[in-house]
C-alpha cells in the first residue's frame, strides 16, 4: 500500500468500526506567540498495530492509546521527519558523542515498566530541563502515557557506572521504528544524551531491519527540535508528501 493511500485506508477502517477521529485546539506548546495548535486524534485499538506504519507515514505520533497528528490551520512549522537507517551515516559531531558516551550501557527490558527510579528521574528531568514541577503521582500518570498504551512499544534504559541516566521509548511498526520520548538525568547535559539516544535508536532500527526511523517533529525555529536535521540523509512530510530535506 502506498503512503498516500492513508486517508482512504483510515476511512475504510472507520466504516468497518474503528474509533472515529476527533480534533482538539489548544495554545501551541512549541511556539508561544499566540498560535493555536490543532490536532487530529484517533484511539489506537488492538488492530492498529497492523497499520501502524501507515499512521507514522501520515505524520501521526502516539501518547498512551491515542494517535495524533498536527492539522493546524495557519501554521506548518511542525514537520514530521524521518530517516532510512540503511542510508544513515553519522556526522563528525555525532561520532564524537558516540566516543564520549562509549561507557554508557543500553539495556532493553522485555517490556516497558514504570519504577520509582524512573519516576524520580522523570520528575528531575521535568523540573531542571523544562522548569515544570510535578508531584510524584502526576509524574507516574504522565509516564503511563509514554510507557503504556501501545503493544509495540520498546523501552531502552541507559546506565552509566550502574546508575540509570536515561530512558527512551520507541514504538515499533512492521517496517518502522518511531522515537516516542526520551528523558534523562539533567546532570548529564554535557554528554548530549539526546543525540546519543537517537543514535542508539537508529542502531536498533537497523538491527531490526526497519526501513524507516521517525524522529518526531522538526521545527526550524526551536533549537531543541531543529537539531534533528543533522541526522542525514532525511525526509520531511510536507503537504502529504515525503521529500528529501536539504538545508
Amino acid at each position: 500500500m502506498r503512503e498516500e493511500d492513508l486517508e482512504i485506508e483510515t476511512a475504510n477502517k472507520d466504516e468497518a468500526g474503528r474509533s472515529p477521529s476527533f480534533r482538539e485546539d489548544f495554545p501551541c506548546p512549541y511556539l508561544e506567540d499566540g498560535r493555536v495548535a490543532s490536532i487530529e486524534c484517533v484511539i489506537a485499538e488492538p488492530g492498529t498495530v497492523n497499520i501502524f506504519d501507515l499512521f507514522l507515514a501520515g505524520g501521526y505520533r502516539r501518547l498512551g492509546n491515542i494517535l495524533y497528528r498536527n492539522v493546524c490551520r495557519n501554521c506548518t512549522s511542525c514537520r514530521p521527519i524521518r530517516i532510512r537507517p540503511a542510508l544513515f551515516r553519522p556526522g563528525r559531531s555525532q561520532k564524537r558523542t558516540l566516543r564520549k558516551d562509549a561507557e554508557i550501557r543500553v539495556k532493553v527490558p522485555p517490556f516497558p515498566t514504570i519504577t520509582n527510579k524512573k519516576t524520580r528521574l522523570y520528575k528531575e528531568y521535568l523540573l531542571k530541563k523544562h522548569g515544570q514541577e510535578e508531584s510524584t503521582t502526576d509524574c507516574e500518570k504522565l509516564l503511563a502515557g509514554l510507557h503504556y498504551g501501545y503493544p509495540g512499544s520498546i523501552e531502552m534504559d541507559y546506565y552509566l557506572d550502574g546508575r540509570l541516566v536515561g530512558v527512551g521509548i520507541v514504538d515499533e511498526g512492521s517496517d518502522s521504528l518511531s522515537s516516542n520520548y526520551f528523558y534523562y538525568d539533567p546532570e548529564c547535559l554535557d554528554r548530549s544524551l539526546g543525540v546519543f539516544s537517537i543514535l542508539q535508536e537508529i542502531s536498533l532500527a537497523l538491527s531490526m531491519k526497519k526501513q524507516f526511523y521517525y524522529l518526531g517533529f522538526y521545527i526550524e525555529e526551536i533549537s531543541r527540535m531543529s537539531y534533528k536535521k543533522f541526522f542525514r540523509p532525511n525526509e520531511v512530510l510536507e503537504k502529504g508528501r515525503w521529500r528529501e530535506f536539504t538545508t
